[in-house]
């Protein structure tokens, strides 16, 4: 959770964003679920990638197998029970896995305008995969005069930032033109990152270089309603699997001699048409028509190995959205809508004897013919009418079938999930304190990274299951948010359980003492349970001081029950974070336009994490005997060059720690510079 320093005076009204009607805040929510970024606090960490920034500003636990990893983890769950979504769209798709993935740092951070971290289930107005949260990403737009009030004419800036723990950075430039009518944004950007310096030397096979283009037209129609065409490309490119290539824990040799994901190509397209004309059916309305692309090429040579395997997966994904809001007198407010997407998938294999030169085509990770729809129908009720008291009430319906080719059998391989998930959640205001309580059902259908993929996995490999079961979730929460002349805080606890987690038996041990060869089946293994608390808080000097404390505090705790094979079966939740925070202490100068206008001294750090699953105990990632406890001493600093203009820096890592993120697989940098500057006119 992030909070804002207490007001030194008369409270501004928030900015408005855009957003679509299913996003915007419930009344009975509070910052002990919901954390919002804008682009300047993500810029004034110095991260050099969208997780890093996140990471910094929100205080989310940020997993890394490689540099061109970054997968969030909240409340205890990650990769695939985690949705991610941008300009209201699912980056989530029938191909997401489980565990760590890199979906969120193919994002170019120069076109994010901000981040919505909502924390617990988001099933019931997002569908699958928000069981632990959703994180909600909203790029730039430039909006027509008519519709911002703002000037008129051609802008740009100029973006770039350099850090020596990577010895690289970013560059990014980009140009607008406004009219009354029309808004164009185009933005294009470039990063490289050498191999990472740790406080213990230089971790090989680490670096990449990435690029992207974005572009966004808005055009106003009749008043109160206008549309909006944006474009994303993101190219990474070369980026190792540094676990795969690096000597882990419990090895004395690496896994691979070779394993690069030699290209990850997502391309976006997003039409959206809003209307805030208030009429009799509804009082605001936005409907999203969008195309998605991703292809991942990787290259993988076992070591000691003569073959050299090549292999390409496509997903290309059609989906459209369409959410209402309507106002029903004085007592209800109702959002409601509904969402389909369609997943073509795409899959290709070429092994090469290096030997011989002999090229043999295999059949690709996921089955031929891989199919996969989505549909939801969703009703969400905000009620006043029961006053001290609000409430929030959704419900959904979900459905999911999906298709592929058995290569095995030559059959058709078939099926299709169903689910019907509600959440009540009731908030009372008391003095300066807001109190919620709520509970919310969540699921997961399986997909096709589930039903139809055999591929590699952390400890081996893994093979594909067509007869899966959707996870089902229950979560219930209480939280509490607080804000009187200098101080705000929130606080909230949380339990969740799911049920048929699906996750990975051992069918084939490989190599005894040798991990890294052996053979998964993907199964429903039985019952998690996870729960945990959250707490910040901020505390200005005096009430007018430019000096402002703060700290966070996360801790998650969970266990499995069940691995589909051994009876009374109970051990720790997989890649549950540490107990974990951040504390500061800020000063801004309260003066517009102030060359040296903040400094920010931070100590970020983790406790020991010794409570393993036998999945991590068993993974070269994480040392089999807990994750030394950690903690980084941190300044930044930034000011204004002129009124659009601004510079920021920042030393990571002061002391130069060696240490590991807990299940990342490299270690983090040590001790480095970040120097960067944007230029707007």
């Amino acid at each position: 959770m992030f909070l804002p320093p207490p007001p030194v005076q008369e409270i501004p009204l928030p900015p408005v964003h855009v957003t679509a009607p299913r996003f915007e805040v419930a009344a009975t929510t509070t910052s002990a679920k919901l954390t919002v970024l804008d682009q300047e606090q993500l810029r004034k960490t110095g991260g050099r990638s969208l997780p890093e920034q996140i990471s910094r500003a929100g205080g989310i636990w940020m997993q890394e197998t490689n540099l061109g990893g970054g997968a969030p983890t909240l409340r205890g769950l990650m990769g695939n029970q985690i949705l991610i979504m941008v300009d209201g769209v699912r980056l989530n798709n029938s191909a997401t896995r489980g565990g760590p993935n890199q979906s969120l740092n193919q994002i170019d951070p120069s076109i994010v305008e901000r981040v919505e971290i909502y924390k617990g289930s988001g099933s019931v107005l997002y569908g699958s995969d928000g069981i632990g949260g959703v994180i909600s990403v909203w790029t730039k737009r430039t909006s027509p005069s008519s519709m911002s009030g703002g000037a008129t004419g051609l802008g740009g800036f100029g973006q770039a930032q350099g850090d020596t723990a990577y010895e690289g950075g970013r560059l990014a430039v980009g140009v607008d033109y406004v009219t009354s009518s029309t808004g164009l944004l185009a933005i294009g950007s470039g990063a490289h990152f050498g191999d990472v310096r740790t406080g213990d030397g230089t971790v090989p096979f680490t670096g990449y270089n990435t690029g992207g283009l974005f572009g966004s037209w808005e055009q106003a129609l009749e008043e109160g309603r206008s549309l909006r065409f944006a474009y994303t490309l993101n190219r990474d490119f070369d980026v190792p699997r540094t676990d795969r290539l690096t000597v882990g824990f419990g090895q004395t040799v690496p896994s691979d001699a070779l394993w690069h994901y030699s290209l990850q190509d997502r391309q976006s397209t997003v039409l959206s048409y809003t209307d805030v004309a208030e009429n009799g059916f509804f009082d605001r309305f936005e409907t999203r028509f969008t195309y998605q692309d991703y292809t991942e090429e990787r290259t993988r040579q076992g070591l000691g190995s003569s073959t050299k395997r090549e292999e390409r997966d496509q997903i290309q994904t059609l989906g459209l959205a369409a959410d209402w809001k309507k106002s029903a007198g004085d007592n209800q407010l109702f959002t409601f809508g509904f969402d389909v997407y369609h997943d073509d998938v795409d899959s290709s294999r070429r092994d090469t004897n290096l030997g011989t030169g002999v090229q043999t085509d295999r059949d690709g990770a996921f089955a031929p013919d891989s199919r996969y729809t989505g549909l939801g129908l969703f009703v969400q009720d905000e009620i006043f009418a029961f006053d001290p008291f609000l409430l929030t009430a959704g419900l959904r319906y979900s459905y999911y079938d999906f298709s592929f080719l058995d290569t095995t059998s030559s059959m058709k391989e078939s099926g299709d999930f169903d689910a019907l998930t509600a959440s009540l959640e009731a908030s009372r205001q008391i003095d300066d304190w807001k109190l919620t309580a709520g509970i919310a059902q969540g699921f997961r259908a399986p997909n096709l990274a589930d039903l139809a993929k055999d591929g590699a996995f952390a400890n081996g490999d893994e093979l594909h299951n067509a007869n899966l079961d959707p996870e089902q979730s229950i979560t219930v929460d209480l939280g509490a948010e607080y804000i009187q002349g200098q101080w705000s805080g929130a606080a909230g606890i949380f339990a969740t359980r799911i049920e048929d987690l699906i996750g990975r038996v051992l069918i084939d041990e490989g190599v005894v003492g040798v991990p890294g060869d052996e053979l998964f089946l993907r199964e429903n293994v039985g019952r998690l349970d996870l729960w945990g608390a959250e707490a910040a808080a901020n505390y200005r000097l005096a009430e007018d001081s430019p000096w402002t404390v703060g700290g966070q505090l996360v801790y998650t705790e969970g266990k499995q029950k069940g691995d589909g094979v051994t009876p009374g079966y109970e051990v720790d939740a997989r890649r549950v974070p540490p107990l974990h925070g951040r504390t500061s202490l800020k000063w801004e100068d309260r003066q517009a336009a102030s060359a040296f206008g903040w400094v920010d001294f931070s100590v970020i750090f983790a406790a020991k994490q010794d409570r393993l699953n036998p999945g991590d105990a068993n993974d070269p990632r994480i040392d089999p005997n807990g994750t030394p406890g950690w903690f980084t001493l941190n300044v930044d600093v930034g000011g204004a060059i002129d009124h659009s203009s601004s510079w920021w820096a920042g030393v990571h890592n002061l002391l130069d720690e060696e240490y590991r993120v807990h299940g990342s697989g490299f270690d983090a940098p040590g001790i480095g510079l970040v120097v960067g500057v944007r230029v707007s006119r």
